[in-house]
């Protein structure tokens, strides 16, 4: 068996990174989804949260790093997943399977997407402009995403086109199940939201 294909098992270390940066995500969202802003500083996500300055850039280079990790974590597993889709799938099919997996793996951030979904509703000028300084963009990973499934070039009109609808049928599901409190499955929200749309090929 080779190294590639043993599934890396966290340690220690990683685990407790993971956690303090998800307390710490936890943390910063919930002042977002709560107060004004402007008044949600580096300083105040590091004493609410209970640790140092010093400690919180350890995990994260900026007060936009915290607020676009959970999104731009999941759009890059959901686009990988897409990608590794069987061929004969549509976009539609491969993206709808993409979900079920993903919310399978991540069925434990259910509180942590919805206080990121309460932020973008109390801050959505704040939020939005941290994830456009991100790397990753929702509409630029489906267009990736699209153009591999299809084997065309970025410049073929329907990759543009499937994205921008892909990405904002996601979206439109994402703020329906927010708006709703998140009593329902995230994952049923978004698959009747993807169900509207044709199958694209």
């Amino acid at each position: 068996m080779s190294a590639e294909t043993i599934e890396h098992r966290p340690n220690g270390w990683e685990l407790r990174r993971e956690r303090v940066a998800r307390q710490l995500e936890h943390t910063a969202l919930t002042l977002f989804a709560n107060e004004a802003p402007q008044d949600v500083t580096v300083e105040r996500i590091a004493a609410a949260a209970g640790i140092s300055m010093r400690t919180f850039f350890r995990y994260f280079a900026s007060r936009d790093e915290v607020l676009a990790s959970l999104p731009r974590s999941l759009i890059e597993l959901l686009c990988a997943r897409v990608r590794a889709r069987p061929p004969h799938e549509s976009l539609v099919e491969a993206f709808s399977a993409a979900v079920r997996e993903t919310n399978q793996e991540h069925e434990g951030d259910r509180e942590l997407l919805l206080t990121w979904g309460l932020a973008v509703h109390r801050s959505p000028e704040t939020v939005m402009l941290a994830l456009a300084r991100g790397t990753v963009s929702t509409s630029a990973a489906f267009q990736s995403a699209v153009t591999a499934r299809l084997g065309v070039g970025p410049d073929d009109p329907r990759a543009g086109a499937y994205a921008a609808a892909l990405s904002g049928v996601v979206s439109y599901g994402f703020e329906r199940w927010v708006a709703h409190g998140g009593t329902d499955s995230l994952s049923v929200t978004l698959l009747d939201a993807l169900a509207t749309l044709p199958d694209l090929h």
